[in-house]
């Protein structure tokens, strides 16, 4: 077994795991019992205050769990899954991190509980709902592929100070890059869009009224300045300005003019 600052009174209850420190005195990392599908390993963070040992998951599955896009934090079926895995084991959760805390005798079992729970939560990660298209996403999609246009489907984009939007498409030009995002008549949709708008140029799309009467009173209800403002705005039966604009760079004209 590795030299560790662990405590002398809980080495004889840990002989089958591998103690190594954690960069905290005090506090070590034990590994090599077990294994993520992944193939990770696990790893709990033990110490010890006054005659009770405290354990710890060290935040590894609020990762783990966020990266696969998974929220436990939310009313969802992950959040009550957590909560009663964690309830079963009798841990709690503090500020993201699986903690527990029990007598020095108890040790050892407080640590294959948190092992068994960090491996029994990873299991959440298979809740995530994969991303589904919508129609007018699906329309898009054929429009570019129609078009002849090449374009990358909801692309990670990086920002420069480091937050990551996926808009729509993003279309590779040789002068010029342009990210798309199509946009339904949902206010939770205009949003989202105004929101990675500011925060990258691109173009946006969405569906329009056919007639001239029902555009004026669609867009009443939202004024055209802040979306025409801030980016191009291509309405579905205007496709062929649309073109004219991925492929050669002719502006779009403001879809729309409200009568006063």
């Amino acid at each position: 077994m590795s030299a560790s600052p662990l405590d002398p009174r809980l080495t004889e209850h840990l002989r089958c795991w591998h103690i190594a420190p954690a960069g905290r005195p005090g506090t070590v990392a034990l590994t090599g019992r077990s294994y993520f599908a992944d193939g990770d390993g696990v790893t709990v963070l033990l110490g010890v205050s006054g005659d009770d040992a405290l354990a710890s998951d060290g935040g590894t599955m609020a990762t783990r769990l966020a990266d696969a896009g998974v929220d436990v934090w939310g009313p969802t079926r992950a959040a009550t899954a957590w909560a009663q895995t964690l309830g079963d084991f009798r841990l709690g959760e503090v500020d993201g991190r699986i903690v527990g805390r029990r007598s020095l005798e108890q040790a050892e079992s407080l640590v294959s509980d948190i092992s068994s729970a960090m491996l029994t939560i990873d299991g959440l990660r298979w809740l995530a709902a994969p991303e589904r298209d919508s129609k007018l996403v699906r329309q898009l999609y054929a429009y570019l592929d129609d078009a002849r246009i090449a374009f990358d489907r909801r692309p990670t984009v990086e920002l420069p100070r480091g937050a990551k939007v996926r808009p729509t498409a993003r279309i590779n030009l040789p002068k010029r890059t342009v990210l798309v995002q199509a946009v339904g008549g949902s206010e939770q949709g205009l949003e989202h869009a105004l929101s990675l708008v500011h925060r990258a140029r691109g173009l946006r799309l969405r569906p329009a009224p056919r007639t001239a009467e029902g555009q004026r009173a669609s867009l009443a209800r939202r004024p055209p300045r802040p979306l025409a403002d801030h980016t191009p705005v291509g309405f579905s039966e205007h496709m062929d300005a649309v073109t004219r604009f991925l492929k050669e760079g002719t502006p779009l004209e403001r879809p729309v003019t409200l009568e006063p």
